[in-house]
């Protein structure tokens, strides 16, 4: 080493010194590096002992600790050996840096770094709102603990979780146990109250009561519709009506109890008013169909019925099957509201369907306004009794009474001129209720009544908004004629119609394509054809009497073609109840249809599907329920199904339900502009894809003819249905399809 290399060891040595050492820097011929190991402080907790050793490597032993810069945590020190310990008390987040000087000489080395220690409050575990479960549907929920010293266990202090749940401790992204998960498919319906215990890492723990209430299959209450047909009565078979509230309870694995109220009218059916009923069901866990059976306490009687099981936003469908072979029919399940007070202030349209005093059919459509102490001021009803037409009649008077809390349960009149009649009713929504007529001596019916919504629309209700084109899907049944028989009749199609003006507000049925404006798919009793009316007017009345808000929403119609027009009552913007003014008493309504740019196509009706039959019109009519799937990429129509009636199948008790597969293709002329497509049997397909695809042969029908329902994603308008059918054709064993003979309107929704 050369005399200058020396002066400048011994230089940069006293400047060491001075500096009070060299951090980092080994002396020549030294130990290693002086270096403070990279880590970060675990948190505290007020209160709570802490201890934390701060760790060095290199120079030499032993070391000296010191804060250099800020300063630790109150109630924390740290010794000269690195061990920072205390009880802290004070909440924060403190930022101080440490020094270790190592014991070198002459000169000492020395490294620094800046750290920080956060101090929690003390471990806390809030209660809070936990999801509810659902029987058989697979349940995940989180819960998280806070402050203290992470990072947290959990476990159950007192109490049992949901038959089928578990608690378990899940790690976080950097491998802090944080939170807690409670997971598993729950089994047992009931309300579940537990304590959970979570534990820092410095033993504390704390505990919260927390809550899971699990609901059955059926979430009730209910609030049922139904409509069938008895053979056992001594007139032969004869109509009866059916509205009732029923409450699930006690599940377990799918199956629990019913009970509940019934109120039952028609011409030859026994007749029930304000019965207990009490029974059971049974709704396999993965599986939308189920059987629900209850008995009346007045005369032993048992309805047994299938169920297609929906979600509680829309209707679960049913249909009535007897082992006697003597009932059947279908119906809906619509699941009540919290609260079963009935509004004032507000305008009901109803539509109804029933028979006469003789047994004759009988339809009608209106609306009526309600004030804030629920007496009726004023409205207007048409109905078609066997095809003799009321007209516009005045609704003149009329009260509702309270439902009944618990049920949803009420009595209801209506004045018509001056004859009075009297319902029962059951609040199935906020918005809608479903009733019976029970005047042994006049029409015996079967109501849907719906709040009128006109919010945001200028001048009221309308069929469309002036400037627009609008148009909907009509679903219409009847009783047509075959010889001098009676047969089911039903019509589905799609009206056109351009936006109304003036007063009274008028519009026309128009359409910018070829396309009829006025098109209908029809079969009487097996006998398809189409009806069409290539223009027409439309005018909504000023008026329903005295009494009813401007316009009521009473629809007239003039198609150019037939003699007696049907009658429209609005319930919103091109959504109405029908009742036809022809002798077969059709009635139905029409549901809003909405095409997007470029019209509808394959991405319109890919999905899956839940419904069944709609309003059976005679008792030769088979009633079905259905679960279908168009899976991608499309072209075939999955389904499962059971039916009831004359030609009804059911499968096996304990067996899994029927299956039919085959071909749908959207219609190439109709299919973009209406939403029409055909399904057809798996040995009939020229009617989908053959070269003379939509050309209706008798001998090749399809097996059915659906239209597309509400918009083009969610296949939902206003809560209505997604797809409105038409069965043409009935599939033989030999997987062939011939025509129907016994028609039903069926209804799907996603």
């Amino acid at each position: 080493m050369t005399r200058l290399q020396s002066l400048l060891l011994v230089a940069v040595g006293f400047l060491c010194a001075i500096m009070a050492g060299c951090a980092g820097k080994a002396p020549a011929n030294g130990p290693g590096a002086l270096l403070i190991a990279q880590f970060t402080l675990a948190d505290g907790a007020i209160g709570v002992p802490y201890r934390q050793l701060l760790v060095a490597s290199g120079g030499q032993t032993p070391y000296t600790w010191s804060i250099s810069a800020g300063s630790l945590p109150p109630g924390l020190t740290v010794t000269s050996d690195g061990i920072i310990s205390g009880t802290p008390t004070t909440v924060g987040a403190y930022n101080f840096t440490v020094q270790v000087t190592d014991s070198q000489t002459p000169t000492e080395a020395v490294d620094t770094a800046p750290l920080s220690i956060t101090i929690n409050q003390d471990l806390t575990l809030t209660a809070s709102s936990l999801p509810n479960g659902i029987v058989g549907s697979a349940y995940n929920t989180t819960l998280t603990a806070a402050n203290g010293v992470p990072p947290y266990t959990y476990s159950l202090a007192f109490g049992s979780l949901p038959d089928g749940l578990s608690l378990m401790t899940v790690q976080s992204m950097n491998g802090m146990a944080n939170a807690a998960a409670i997971t598993g498919t729950p089994t047992t319906a009931g309300t579940y109250s537990f304590t959970i215990q979570a534990t820092d890492s410095a033993s504390e723990t704390a505990t919260a009561i927390f809550t899971i209430t699990v609901a059955g299959r059926l979430q009730g209450p209910y609030a049922v519709t139904f409509n069938g047909f008895d053979t056992s009565q001594p007139a032969g078979s004869q109509a009866f009506y059916m509205v009732a509230h029923l409450t699930a309870a006690n599940d377990v694995n799918g199956s629990g109890t019913i009970s509940g109220v019934i109120d039952q009218n028609g011409p030859g059916a026994n007749i029930a008013t304000d019965v207990m009923v009490t029974g059971t069901y049974s709704i396999p866990i993965g599986m939308n169909f189920g059987t629900i059976s209850f008995t009346r306490a007045d005369n032993n009687a048992t309805y047994q019925f299938n169920i297609a099981l929906s979600g509680t936003t829309s209707d679960s469908k049913l249909i009535l099957v007897d082992p006697n072979h003597q009932k059947w029919g279908s119906g809906l399940l619509k699941q009540q509201p919290t609260s079963s007070a009935l509004p004032g202030g507000v305008s009901y349209t109803f539509g109804l369907f029933g028979t006469d005093a003789s047994g004759d059919r009988y339809a009608g459509a209106g609306a009526f306004a309600l004030n804030s102490s629920l007496a009726v001021t004023g409205g207007a009803e048409d109905t078609n009794d066997n095809g003799t037409l009321s007209g516009e009649q005045f609704i003149t008077a009329g009260t509702f009474s309270s439902p009944d809390p618990t049920t949803g349960r009420g009595t209801a009149t209506l004045t018509v001129g001056s004859t009075t009649y009297n319902f029962i009713y059951y609040v199935a929504s906020t918005a809608e209720l479903v009733a019976v007529e029970n005047d042994p001596n006049g029409p015996m019916t079967l109501v849907d009544l719906l709040q009128q919504q006109s919010a945001g629309v200028s001048g009221g209700l309308v069929l469309c908004k002036q400037g627009s084109m609008c148009q909907g899907v009509l679903e219409l049944d009847g009783i047509g004629t075959s010889g001098s028989s009676s047969v089911p009749e039903v019509e589905l199609g799609v009206a056109s119609l351009s936006g109304c003006t003036g007063s009274p507000c008028a519009g026309t049925f128009t359409r910018s394509d070829n396309i009829a404006p006025y098109y209908l798919d029809q079969s009487v009793g097996g006998t398809v054809g189409t009806v069409t009316y290539s223009s027409g007017t439309y005018s909504i009345d000023a008026t329903c009497g005295s009494g009813f808000p401007s316009p009521c929403g009473r629809v007239t119609l003039d198609l150019q073609g037939p003699t007696n027009q049907p009658v429209w009552y609005l319930i919103s913007t091109g959504e109405a109840f029908v009742v036809g003014g022809d002798a077969d008493v059709l009635q139905g309504s029409l549901q809003p249809q909405s095409p997007p740019t470029g019209g509808f196509g394959l991405p319109s009706i890919l999905g899956s599907y839940l419904g069944g039959t709609l309003t059976p019109v005679l008792p030769s009519v088979t009633n079905e329920l259905d679960v279908t799937q168009t899976p991608p990429p499309g072209g075939i129509w999955a389904q499962m199904y059971e039916t009831s009636g004359p030609g009804g199948i059911q499968p096996p008790t304990g067996q899994p339900p029927l299956m039919f597969s085959g071909s749908y293709a959207l219609d190439p002329t109709l299919g973009a502009g209406l939403g029409r497509f055909a399904i057809c049997a798996p040995m009939t397909t020229e009617y989908c894809t053959g070269n003379d695809a939509f050309m209706f042969d008798p001998n090749n029908p399809p097996q059915s003819i659906l239209y597309i329902v509400g918009g083009t994603t969610a296949g939902v308008t206003g809560g209505k249905t997604g797809l409105a059918g038409l069965n043409t054709g009935v599939v033989q064993s030999n997987g062939t399809a011939t025509l129907d003979p016994n028609p039903r309107l069926t209804t799907l929704g996603r």
